[in-house]
């Protein structure tokens, strides 16, 4: 996969909150599979997780992908696949661990985690209760890069409030630095 423009600038954004938005078509699920690639292989032992509001979006959008990317169950592969905890294990031992969160009920999946980088893909369909509580899973103990990575369309669903009011309108609340705040057009 060769990244296009957009996605090049998304890979190589390093602020601390990220947003990739735009219409279909704009390659911003395939930005995530890249920028979790790249991050989990220059970073020995980082920890990755990709959400989606359903396990079936995130097999069809990006388990499948990076297992074929990574040559998972061949010879030279890449990385393994444990299906059960939806977690992939790069051969460097960095680890991309796979969460759907679709509604608050999905909550105790995540609620404790820690997580060096999270992807959102489609954030705006993930209520915006659960988009904040991925904030306090982004942690660690390491010199790792600490960052949330959005991916949205403008579609006025549950979460699409929460992004807009971040990337698009930039007012922020008490505790949220601007200079954190990234919104990139795909």
């Amino acid at each position: 996969m060769t990244p296009n423009k957009k996605q090049k600038l998304f890979i190589n954004d390093k602020h601390k909150f990220c947003a990739f938005g735009g219409a279909r078509g704009g390659g911003k699920s395939v930005g995530v599979d890249l920028k979790a690639t790249l991050y989990g292989f220059k970073y020995a032992g980082i920890a990755i997780l990709i959400v989606r509001s359903t396990y079936k979006e995130l097999e069809m959008n990006h388990i499948r992908q990076l297992k074929k990317l990574y040559r998972v169950g061949t010879s030279d592969a890449l990385a393994k696949y444990n299906e059960g905890k939806k977690l992939m294990t790069l051969i460097n031992g960095s680890t991309i661990e796979f969460q759907y969160l679709g509604s608050a009920n999905d909550l105790p999946h995540i609620q404790g985690g820690q997580w060096d980088v999270i992807f959102v893909d489609e954030a705006c369909i993930i209520p915006e209760e659960c988009l904040q509580k991925l904030n306090p899973c982004l942690r660690g103990t390491n010199n790792f890069p600490k960052q949330i990575n959005y991916t949205c369309n403008p579609n006025g669903n549950s979460g699409f409030g929460y992004i807009k009011r971040l990337f698009i309108e930039k007012r922020y609340e008490k505790g949220e630095d601007p200079a954190d705040y990234s919104f990139i057009q795909s």
